[in-house]
Parts: structure tokens; sequence; C-alpha cells
């Protein structure tokens, strides 16, 4: 009989089990080859379903350890970012009721509550520290409002005593009485400087100082300011000298003002502290540029010197050397701090070198640009020749009798036709009516302010110049100018620059 079936085409598993657990003979039975190739066929068909499976398996350990190792270095990350996380909380300036918890890496619920509990108590002290601001910002603003209110009366009554002098120096007097009002003038003059220099500095801290850009001589400027404290050194027996080189262009662009503040400051803290000998004040070139020149400038002096430990803190505000030079030499202390912050919005610094009993040196560089127009300008509001304002109408518009009386005895001396009013709404009324060549208006008076008189005569007059006539100088620049004023004049006014202004802004017939 012939196998259905060879031996060889069995399954290796199959074959094994024939050959132990069948006769030899077992083809002889016609049932058993279909039995034996059935369970064949399924051998082999479990064979490949193996092998299928195990192609299957193989990817999947793969991807399981991919998976694995990077879950792994997770892990490790995590515990060193939680290490690092700790570490840097416990470097933290926390509060003392504050207990650094045991963070453990595996477990990042106490680490969590923890940050927590640190992100609320900053967002508290952000909301103090948000509401200190606001309450600094208010203090500010009580403070610039009540300097503002206090400079206007006290240039009120200031700006009596000084009009007043000057014009009573202008009459024939004793020699003992010239001397009484030279002295009067000297001390109305000092507390002016007290008051502008408390207000300067606050305007420079509130950031209301602008740098103007006009031009000017800056050979002049220097020369003017030698000039003016000459006569006060020569009673302390100290001379001024004056090194100015030649090579600066003497037109420069720049805030003449202000320059002229940092220079007189210097020159007088010179003068103030030096009893006997020599001030040196030099101006010299450094270089040039394209449209600019950088200045050296220096004022020296032979007086009592700062020591070395006090060199740090006399710039700042409201600081002398020590208690006994302010008790000796007076002063706010606000000469040499203001400097500094002038000196800065120029964008240049003050220096210093000194020796106690040998004097100091003031040192500073600064830049300014260079004019145009090299040749020197003569402006209207230069020329002094009284005559040329005669018979200009002026509305005074002043609610303060002294002040009216004042104003008028200039007015008259330089032959002027006035007419005055108690207040804004006066005013008002009074240019509806009739024509005026300038307009010298007060700021603060009763009914209606100078701001809201200048609003509503803007509204049917354009033309006529007004200039503010203002014992407040804090907040008021700005606002002159926004309400339609074309200047102002602060008081105590110097009747040098009132002639000016009136000179430069009234209408010409």
């Amino acid at each position: 009989m012939k196998n259905v079936m060879d031996a060889e085409n069995y399954h290796l598993l199959l074959a094994e089990l024939i050959n132990e657990h069948l006769p030899k003979n077992h083809s002889r039975y016609k049932f058993m080859d279909g039995f034996l190739k059935s369970v064949n066929d399924l051998c082999f068909r479990f064979e490949h379903e193996k092998e299928q499976l195990k192609a299957l398996v193989r990817p999947s350990e793969r991807k399981y350890a991919e998976i694995n190792r990077k879950l792994q270095e997770e892990i490790e990350q995590r515990r060193e970012s939680v290490q690092k996380l700790s570490e840097g909380i416990s470097k933290l300036d926390l509060p003392k009721h504050y207990k650094l918890p045991d963070f453990d890496g595996e477990n990042l619920f106490e680490l969590a509550v923890f940050i927590k509990k640190l992100l609320i108590y900053q967002q508290g002290i952000e909301i103090q520290l948000r509401k200190a601001k606001e309450d600094a910002d208010k203090a500010s603003d009580a403070k610039t409002e009540f300097l503002s209110m206090m400079s206007h009366e006290l240039r009120t009554p200031l700006n009596g005593i000084v009009a007043m002098t000057y014009l009573m120096q202008q009459e024939n007097h004793s020699n003992e009485m010239l001397e009484n009002l030279k002295i009067l003038q000297f001390s109305a003059e000092n507390l002016n400087v007290l008051i502008n220099d408390i207000l300067d500095f606050s305007k420079i801290e509130a950031g209301k100082v602008e740098l103007e850009s006009i031009d000017f001589n800056i050979k002049d400027l220097i020369s003017n300011i030698k000039k003016s404290i000459e006569v006060h050194a020569a009673s302390k027996e100290v001379e001024i000298e004056l090194d100015y080189d030649d090579n600066i262009p003497e037109h420069l662009i720049g805030d003449p003002l202000r320059l002229s503040q940092i220079m007189n400051n210097l020159v007088n803290n010179a003068v103030k502290f030096t009893d006997h000998g020599q001030i040196t004040m030099k101006v010299r070139l450094n270089h040039f540029t394209d449209d600019s020149v950088c200045i050296d400038v220096s004022v020296k002096d032979t007086g009592i010197g700062i020591a070395q430990e006090n060199l740090s803190r006399i710039f700042e505000k409201f600081a002398q050397a020590d208690k006994q030079i302010t008790r000796r030499f007076g002063g706010t202390g606000l000469g040499l701090g203001i400097t500094k912050k002038l000196l800065e919005l120029h964008g240049s610094k003050i220096h210093v070198e000194s020796e106690v009993g040998k004097g100091s040196d003031f040192f500073f560089a600064i830049n300014l640009k260079t004019a145009v127009q090299p040749n020197k300008i003569i402006r209207k509001e230069e020329i002094l020749d009284q005559q040329i304002l005669k018979g200009t109408k002026v509305l005074l518009v002043e609610d303060y009798p002294i002040n009216v009386k004042i104003a008028t005895r200039f007015l008259e001396k330089w032959g002027m036709n006035y007419d005055t009013a108690a207040n804004g709404r006066i005013a008002v009324e009074k240019l509806s009516k009739n024509d005026y060549q300038i307009v010298l208006m007060d700021l603060l008076m009763p009914e209606m302010d100078g701001y809201t008189a200048t609003e509503n005569i803007r509204k049917f007059d354009k033309r006529t110049p007004i200039i503010a006539l203002t014992a407040s100088v804090l907040n008021t620049q700005d606002r002159v100018y926004e309400v339609g004023m074309n200047g102002f004049v602060t008081k105590p006014f110097n009747p040098k620059e009132l002639f000016q202004k009136i000179n430069k802004y009234a209408l010409r017939a």
C-alpha cells in the first residue's frame, strides 16, 4: 500500500510523536493517513502563526524598551529639577514663619503646595508695593501742590520787597540809606535764591525741567557770570581769574539759562567757602566733532576744602560737608545737588578734587552743538533803550494791590499806557471792548484765574500777546502755553526781564 503522505513531510514534532507512539505499520489503516495529515496541517499552521506572533512581539519589545528608557530619563530629570528647585527655594528670603519642608522627589505634592504658598505671598507683596507706589505718587503730588502754593505765597510779598528796593535805589539818597538798601537787596536776593533752589530741585526731581536749544554767546555768558560775582568776591579779598580758550566757537546752541545756573552755583560756592585767595574759572576746548564741540570747565578755589570722607555726599540734596559748615556758612545744601542733576540732563557728570585747607576743584566736560551761523545775532529783547516802549498800551491783570502798584511804577517809568483789571473776568470784558498791545496776566486770582481768562480771550482774540505773571513755577509752564499764553515772567520779576519780554512780544503799530 502506497503512503498518502511521506514521513519526511511530517512536522518535526508530529514525526517524533508518530515514531514514539504509533506502530510502524500504522499506514495500513486508511483513516490514519487522513488523521495524521490533518494534525500535520495544524502543526505547520501553528508554527506559522507562532512565527508571525514573534514578528509582531519583537517591535513591541523594542518600543517598550525605548519607552522605559525615556521614562527613566524623565524620572531622573524630574529628580534633578526638584533638587534644583528645592535648592533655589532654600536660598530665597522667606518669611520667618515659612518653614522649608523636606521635599520628596517621588512625591511632588508638598513642593507644589509650598510653591503655591510662595506665589500667594509674592502676590501679596506686589499688592503692597503697588499700593506703596500709589501712596508715594499721591504724596509727591501733594508735595508739588504744597510747594506750588508756598512758592506763590512767598514770592508775592518778596516781589514787593525786591521791586521797591530796586525803585528806591534809583532815587537820591544819603550814602547810609543807599548802604541800607544794598543790604536789603542782598537779603532779598538770598531769600529768592533759597526759594529758587528748593523749587528747582523739586522740578528736576519731578522731571519737569526740559533743556532749551537756542543760539547763545558762551564767551559773553562766562564773562558776565565772572563780572556779576566779582563785587562780592572783592569784598572778601578774593580774586576771580578767567582762563578762557579763544579756540572755542563763540556761538553755540544749548540752554544758556541752565548753563548759567550751573556756573553760578559753582562760582558762588567757591566764593562762599573762600575767605581770601583766588578762584580760577577755566574754560578750555577739549575737541571738535562735525556739528558739536566738547568743552572742559573747571572752577578751582583756595578755600577751606573738603575732607575725603565727605566728598561722596556733598552732591546729595540738603547735604553739606558737616554741621559746622552749615552753621558757619548757611545755605540749603541744594546748589551742588542741582548742579549735578542739571549736568546729568546735559549727559555730563560733575567731578571734584579737594584737600582740607588747600581748596577744591570742581570740573566737568560738556558737549554743545555749534551754531549754523556764528555771526553775533542782536535780538530786539537785548536792546535796553527804555524809550522804545513809550506809548505801548498794556492791560495789567493783577489782584494783589502791592503788585499792581509796583508793576505800574515800572510801566510809568518806561512811558507805557496801562489799564488794570483785578481778576480774569474783568480782563475778558476789557479785552472784548478795547485794543491792547500786550496783556500781563496774573495766574491765581479770585472769581476767574488767569488760565480760564486766557482760554476765554482766545475764543475771540487770537492775536494779542498774553504774558503770565506768576509766583508759582511748578506745573505752570506747560499749562501756560496750553491755554494760549505766549510766555511768562516769574515773581519776584527782574525789571530787565519784564522789559525784555514786553519788548519782544508787544504788538507794534
